[in-house]
C-alpha cells in the first residue's frame, strides 16, 4: 500500500522538487519486481507508463546498437531507455517526448521526471485515462482524478485530461 511505502522508505523526509510514484506492477513481462515501474534508465530520470508498446523489440533493438543496455524484456524500460538516449543526444525532456509520438508504436501515457523538469505525454489516440492538475505550486498527474482529491489547493487547481498526441512539460 502506498502508506507502507512512504512509510518504509521515510519519504516524508526526503526533499525535492518532484517525485512519481506508481503502484502498477508490469503487464509485458514477468511480473515481478524487476518489471515493475517505475523504470530509471539514464541519470535522474524516472518513467512510469501505462499502456503497451507494440514495436518495443524493434526499438530495442535499435537502442542496443546505439550503447543502451537492458535488465528486463519489459516495454516500459524501452521508452526510459528511449528517452534516456534521446537526452544523451542532446535533446532536453520535452523533445525527448515529442519523439515518442513517432517512434513509438502503441497505447500509453508517459509520466517522466529528470533532474530539471517533469513531462507528460499520450500517444494520438489516447485511450489510457489521465488527469492533470496544476496551481503555482505544482503540477501533479494522475490516471484518475481521486488520485489527486487530497492534494493541497486541488479545489482551486486547473484540472483537465491531458490532450493526445500532446507533451505536457515543466523545466526549472
Amino acid at each position: 500500500m502506498p502508506e507502507a511505502v512512504v512509510d518504509r522508505f521515510d519519504v516524508r523526509s526526503m526533499t525535492g522538487t518532484h517525485g512519481i510514484g506508481h503502484t502498477r506492477m508490469a503487464t509485458e513481462s514477468a511480473v515481478t519486481t524487476m518489471g515493475a515501474h517505475p523504470f530509471s534508465t539514464g541519470a535522474d530520470q524516472c518513467l512510469v507508463h501505462n499502456g503497451s508498446l507494440s514495436n518495443h523489440n524493434n526499438v530495442r533493438r535499435e537502442l542496443r546498437r546505439d550503447g543502451m543496455t537492458f535488465e528486463t524484456e519489459n516495454d516500459t524500460e524501452v521508452a526510459a531507455a528511449y528517452l534516456s538516449n534521446r537526452m544523451a543526444h542532446g535533446k532536453n525532456l520535452g523533445e525527448a517526448l515529442e519523439g515518442t509520438l513517432s517512434d513509438l508504436d502503441g497505447f500509453f501515457t508517459f509520466v517522466v521526471g529528470t533532474k530539471n523538469g517533469f513531462g507528460v505525454v499520450r500517444d494520438p489516440i489516447a485511450c489510457k485515462p489521465a488527469v492533470m492538475a496544476e496551481t503555482d505550486q505544482y503540477v501533479a498527474f494522475g490516471s484518475e482524478y481521486r488520485a489527486l482529491t487530497k492534494l493541497p489547493g486541488i479545489d482551486n487547481a486547473r484540472v483537465w485530461e491531458p490532450e493526445p498526441a500532446t507533451v505536457y512539460f515543466w523545466e526549472h
